[in-house]
């Protein structure tokens, strides 16, 4: 056991010296190549007579142009409905419907909007299984409308520095908020 203790301590020192062995090497090495005669004085890095007054100092932007929105307008409305079921006949007892289409509004957009940070990505779905009660003797079927919130405009491109406007577009955009359902009489 003790045999084992002391082979194993040799060995640790004969790595750690080694490894010591390399890294002195290693700093001899990095020593010869820098030589310190080659080092640059401060001085001649930065000379003071080179130095530009700040009157003469323009300003340098990078992605000078942006888009603005401008002669912004918002407002609501709803949309025009669409089928969410098939027909139905009732009789003198009335009856209820039942949606077995679903109905989807996403954001509708008209003109180009690109660098104006407007999402597009929300919708709305209808939901299958939806029952509303229809009055007697009637022909209906259900139908499913939104609610838009609108915002209309022109967008602008222009130079940030000057502010002359490049090119400009108008735009609009419908986001949808909610929905209804509705009966509607089969003609």
């Amino acid at each position: 056991m003790l045999k084992k203790l002391i082979l194993l301590f040799l060995l640790l020192l004969s790595v750690v010296t080694a490894a010591f062995t390399i890294d002195s090497k290693t700093a001899v090495a990095a020593e010869e190549v820098v030589d310190s005669e080659e080092v640059i004085d401060s001085e001649e890095v930065v000379n003071s007579e080179e130095i530009v007054d700040s009157e003469e100092v323009t300003p340098y932007f990078i992605n000078d142009f942006r888009y603005r929105k401008v002669n912004v307008k918002t407002y609501n409305e709803w949309s025009g409905y669409k089928r969410a079921s098939d027909n139905i006949t009732t009789g003198k007892g009335g009856g209820s419907i039942t949606a077995t289409k679903s109905v989807t509004f996403g954001t509708d957009v008209s003109g180009a909007i690109d660098g104006l940070g407007i999402s597009t990505s929300k919708s709305i779905t209808s939901s299958i299984g939806y029952t509303l009660n229809a009055d007697p003797n009637t022909t209906v079927y259900m139908g499913y409308r939104v609610y838009y919130k609108v915002e209309t405009g022109t967008r602008e491109y222009y130079d940030l520095v000057t502010g002359k406007v490049l090119k400009s577009n108008s735009y609009t955009v419908k986001v949808p908020q909610h929905g209804e359902y509705k009966l509607i009489s089969a003609k």
